[in-house]
This record gives structure tokens, sequence and C-alpha cells, in this order.
């Protein structure tokens, strides 16, 4: 990741986010992003807002270069050690964006000759696609890029700038059964796919079931973590955050913008309300209103 980004650049990059610059800008540059043990000058260091004492851990800071997410002011301490603080809304999200945009280096175009493609499939000539993926009768937008060992079926619909980690499975069928007087079981058939919006990531070892007879859907912006099961039928608005090892029962539906924390299991047919939070380990049994704060085994609402 050493690469050498001048602050001037990165301050225009935020400039709608940043309150405040103390300090001289000027030749000064970062070439890393550190973990608190490793900080050194040359890295892009910040304080997270639950620190106290903000101006000591910036004065102590071996960086040169302090992001913050409130003005802690510029002492004679920080001016003499030739220090440049920036004053932002939120110090963590501003790392982020930095780090996307000036570290992360973007895959280029290219399908490994050990990837199994349809001949049907209509894939973007921009997308990435790894060794061992198998890919069926379905479409792949955009920029997207497919890690080694992803099986997509067909009647997948996959949009722009989607990140699919390694060992994803989507498309699968899921496992609706009737029994018989005699205890056999009866599986309903599946014809719905799974659609799958714009700047999606799905991590490693997730597998999303298409519908049955309708479409699974994924909408723009989600991020769902590894191990995370997606069950037929679900339906997924804009947004919505899912970390690891969660289950959605079939039918489930998550509206715009909420959080779903790791190990949530949420019975079928509940509906998740707009920008609600469930807390790790719940286990989800009727339909929550939005902007709510649930926890617990069965959930329950919580003060946030």
């Amino acid at each position: 990741m050493e690469k050498h980004v001048e602050i001037s650049k990165i301050i225009d990059f935020l400039r709608e986010n940043v309150h405040k610059v103390y300090g001289i800008c000027n030749n000064i540059t970062v070439s890393c992003l550190s973990d608190i043990e490793h900080v050194n000058e040359n890295t892009l260091d910040w304080i997270s807002p639950h620190r106290k004492n903000k101006l000591d851990i910036a004065e102590k800071s071996k960086a040169l270069v302090i992001v913050v997410g409130e003005d802690i002011g510029y002492s004679d301490k920080l001016e003499s050690q030739g220090k440049v603080i920036i004053v932002v809304d939120d110090a963590k999200k501003a790392l982020a964006k930095v780090a996307n945009e000036f570290w992360i280096e973007a895959k280029t175009a290219f399908v490994h000759p050990a990837a199994n493609i349809d001949k049907e499939a209509r894939v973007d000539s921009s997308v990435y696609i790894g060794a061992g993926c198998a890919i069926g009768k379905c479409s792949i937008g955009s920029n997207t890029v497919i890690h080694p060992n992803v099986t997509i079926y067909d009647g997948v619909t996959i949009g722009k700038n989607c990140i699919i980690h390694s060992g994803v499975v989507i498309g699968t069928d899921g496992l609706g059964c009737q029994r018989e007087i005699d205890g056999s079981l009866v599986k309903f058939p599946h014809f719905g796919g799974v659609i799958i919006g714009n700047d999606v990531e799905i991590g490693a070892n997730s597998q999303i079931a298409r519908g049955a007879l309708s479409d699974t859907i994924i909408g723009d912006g989600c991020k769902i973590n590894g191990l995370c099961f997606i069950a037929h039928n679900c339906i997924l608005g804009k947004n919505v955050w899912i970390t690891g090892d969660t289950m959605l029962a079939g039918s489930v539906k998550v509206e715009d913008n909420v959080t779903i924390f790791s190990k949530v299991i949420v019975r079928e047919q509940v509906c998740i309300g707009m920008s609600s939070i469930v807390g790790m380990g719940s286990v989800v049994t009727k339909s929550i209103p939005a902007n709510e704060m649930w926890l617990g085994v069965p959930a329950k609402r919580i003060e946030k």
C-alpha cells in the first residue's frame, strides 16, 4: 500500500467534509495507513471519536498528518512539531474514503482461463472473473469483480461495480417442502431468479437462493459479509448492511439502510423497517418497525 499522496490532494478530495485545516500542507505527503502500533511520520493517522484527550493523542502521535472528527485546536506543541490537523465530520469515514480513492487499486478486466462461463452469459467486457468460477446463463454488469471459485447459477442478474468474494454461491434453489401423509417430502419448485443491484458486495462463502415464483432481490449498495445465507424470495432494499454468519429465512423483507449484526436469524416473512438495527446474535420472530433497535432471543425493542 506504499504510495505517496500529497496532503493537498486529500484535502481537496474531502473538501465537502473538511471544516478546518491547521498547519502548513506544502510539500507534505503521506504514504500509508497504519494501526496504532505502527504509526510513523508517513502515516495518515486518525483519532477515534470515542477516545478522550484527543489533543494529547495528536501531540504524541508519530504521524505528521492527523484526521480528527472535532476541532481540537492547534497547540503550540502541534505547531512546533509541524503537524497538519484536518478537521472533518467523521474521521473514520473520511479515512475510508481516502483509502478507497488513493490506495485501493481496482482490478482490471480479466477472465481466468480456468473459469467456466456459459456461452449464453452476458458479461460486460470490463468484468474481472477469477479462477475456478462457474458462471451460468446470467448477466454481469460493468466493473464487477468475481473472485475465484464463485458459482453463479442460471437466471442471476448482477449490476455494476459489485464485488463477489470467493466461495459465494448465487441462484441455488431454496428448500421449501410440503409433507405427504406418509411423511415424505415434496419439494416446491423454483422458477424465480436473483437480481443484484449496483455497488453490492457479498462476502466469502455466502449463499443467495433464487426465488420460488418471483425473484430474490438485493438492492443497490448492500454489503453482505461472509458466511451469510439469504433464502428464497428475500427482498433487501438499498444500503442494507449484514455482518457475518447471519441467516434470513424465506420471503424476509429488509428495508433501506438497515443494519443487521453477526449471527442473527430472521424468521420467514418478517419485515425489518427502514434504518433499524438488529443486534448481534438476535433471533427475529416478528416484524420490526422503522428506526428501532432490537436485540435478544427472541429479539425485543431496546432504547438506542
